[in-house]
């Protein structure tokens, strides 16, 4: 096995990797922004955007988002780190193609301000819950 990367003209580059033995399609963007890039007054913000990417588009909803994919039998779904953000899709490869998590996550310009001040708030319950629970550490966020 080996990873072959691809420079589009617009600088985005592209990973891919055959595995033969596997019957299913994976599609990843990476965004190279997590907790470790934000300032003070942004803390969590790469974890809130991440939440929001799933929130719907201008066309689909979420539930539209979901459903496509769980149609294909497959699952769409990101993650936060201190180097970068991950949006990632699992299918089965005979019903993928990539508008199911390039749409959610790429297709806006702006959020839904009811989306965006529920997502806010939820996260600052879990902020103040974390700092009354040493089991979840507020660096999470």
């Amino acid at each position: 096995m080996s990873v072959e990367i691809t420079t589009l003209p617009s600088g985005l580059r592209i990973a891919t990797e055959r595995m033969a033995h596997l019957e299913t399609a994976s599609l990843g963007v990476f965004v190279g922004a997590g907790s470790r890039h934000e300032r003070t007054n942004e803390h969590g913000l790469s974890h809130l955007l991440e939440h929001m990417a799933f929130k719907g588009t201008r066309r689909r909803t979420a539930r539209d988002i979901a459903e496509e994919i769980e149609t294909a039998g497959g699952d769409l779904n990101a993650a936060t780190s201190t180097e970068h953000t991950a949006y990632y899709a699992h299918v089965l490869p005979t019903t993928f193609h990539s508008r199911s998590i390039s749409s959610p996550t790429f297709d806006r310009k702006h959020f839904d301000s009811v989306e965006l001040e529920r997502e806010k708030a939820s996260f600052c319950k879990k902020l103040a819950r974390s700092k009354t629970r040493p089991t979840i550490s507020s660096s999470n966020y």
